[in-house]
């Protein structure tokens, strides 16, 4: 092996151990204690709601989206 690692590869290892934990175990080792599920849930809009807000703060070209054509 050259030693070197691509991009790719270091995402896949950054995303794969946290998805190996899960998120039970993301919680815990924060500190915080296993919430219910309701909790859970709600933490989670709430991050969607934020990164949404933050996604609408940036204006994208039109030649930044892919050029597909979805037919059924």
């Amino acid at each position: 092996m050259n030693g070197k690692i691509t991009r790719r590869r270091l995402a896949a290892a950054a995303l794969g151990s946290a998805a190996a934990l899960g998120p039970a175990a993301a919680l815990h080792a924060a500190g915080n204690q296993a919430a219910a599920p309701e909790d859970i849930n709600t933490a989670a809009k709430e991050q969607v709601r934020k990164h949404s807000e933050t996604l609408a703060k940036f204006d994208l070209p039109m030649s930044t989206e892919p050029a597909f054509q979805f037919k059924a």
